[in-house]
């Protein structure tokens, strides 16, 4: 899996990726893994991963939250949501 193709998967999938490459990281030793040595190599690129992982959920819970706030409201009768800028 490459990073620029993380936009392909749903949250669901991302959410059990990450944990995958958490566990590398960590050095957890879980049943799914291999029971192979991860290099270095391979733990570096598990974090980076996982970076790349928290960004993309990180916007996609911003996106839907913003969906919400806009389409949810309506701004008619209270304008003190729109004087609100915090």
């Amino acid at each position: 899996m490459c990073a620029d193709e993380l936009h392909r998967f749903s949250n669901g999938t991302l959410n059990n990726v990450w944990f995958t490459y958490h566990d590398i990281v960590a050095g957890i030793r879980m049943e799914y893994l291999p029971m192979g040595k991860w290099s270095n190599l391979d733990k570096k690129r598990a974090r980076f991963m996982v970076q790349d992982i928290d960004k993309q959920l990180y916007q996609r819970r911003l996106m839907l939250n913003l969906k919400k706030f806009v389409g949810g409201r309506k701004y008619e009768n209270d304008l003190r949501l729109l004087k609100r800028t915090i």
